[in-house]
């Protein structure tokens, strides 16, 4: 039964804004009383910001007294997120949705703001002692975040412009890591096309895979669906954000730009 302090997952509840750290103009972290009693890597939560509305947002870290959310400001709610000071109390509810499976000798390749959720599954893993490898992936070296914990994991690095590791996209760093020991499962988050490449390589050589994708959501229960995906009667709120095998062999559209909050897709460029 839940407590006080560990609601129901439906249940909206206010909590302290307890700190917060700026990582780039862009990006922030914010860190809350826990109020959930335990939060597989790959779920998410909703978070309610009074004259703004509710929104999704996956987890950067987690532990029985903190938890821990890290977004990028892209629109005009997060934006506002950027500015909240500590002491504000903020709603939140969840755990929703579908995470990463923990599993020993996993690689996981994490890229822009992907990088969050990422760095929870690798910290669950070094917690659990399960041996992992980690690929990182960003526009710029300024953009990759959590070096400190990816450099303590023996992190491969990839930067678009060169200015750190690897010049170019994390897929030939993520094969090379595979040639040289196949491993347990992939295991990803990050832009779709990054996803879809790595499920081809992943393919290629006979890799289990676990990959979150990202959608537009409303009610983060499987109601509205916003979130719904082609072909397969998932929803991203339900059923992913983490998706297997299985799910990707049914979806048809990830190779579309996501639907926005009217239902439409925008217009291929």
């Amino acid at each position: 039964m839940p407590s006080s302090l560990h609601p129901a997952t439906h249940e909206m509840r206010t909590y302290p804004l307890l700190r917060a750290v700026r990582h780039t103009p862009l990006v922030r972290s914010l860190v809350f009383p826990s109020p959930f009693p335990s939060f597989r890597p790959g779920r998410f939560l909703m978070l309610w910001l009074p004259g703004h509305g509710e929104k999704p947002f996956s987890v950067s870290a987690f532990s029985a007294e903190e938890t821990e959310i890290t977004f990028k400001a892209v629109g005009p709610f997060t934006r506002a997120l950027m500015d909240v000071p500590p002491g504000t109390r903020l709603g939140l509810r969840g755990p929703f949705g579908n995470g990463f499976d923990p599993r020993p000798g996993a690689l996981l390749v994490a890229g822009g703001i992907g990088i969050p959720p990422i760095r929870h599954l690798a910290a669950e893993l070094e917690a659990a002692g399960r041996p992992f490898r980690a690929v990182v992936a960003a526009a710029t070296a300024a953009d990759l975040l959590f070096r400190g914990d990816f450099d303590r994991w023996g992190a491969a690095y990839a930067t678009e412009d060169g200015s750190f590791g690897f010049r170019g996209n994390p897929i030939p760093l993520a094969e090379a890591a595979i040639r040289r020991a196949p491993p347990s499962v992939l295991c990803a988050c990050g832009p779709a096309p990054m996803l879809l490449a790595l499920r081809d390589l992943a393919r290629r050589h006979s890799i289990p895979l676990q990959l979150s994708f990202e959608r537009y959501m409303k009610c983060g229960i499987g109601l509205c669906g916003s979130c719904a995906v082609d072909g397969s009667g998932i929803c991203l709120c339900r059923e992913g954000p983490v998706l297997d095998d299985a799910a990707l062999d049914r979806a048809t559209d990830l190779h579309l730009p996501p639907r926005g909050p009217d239902g439409g897709r925008p217009p291929r460029p």
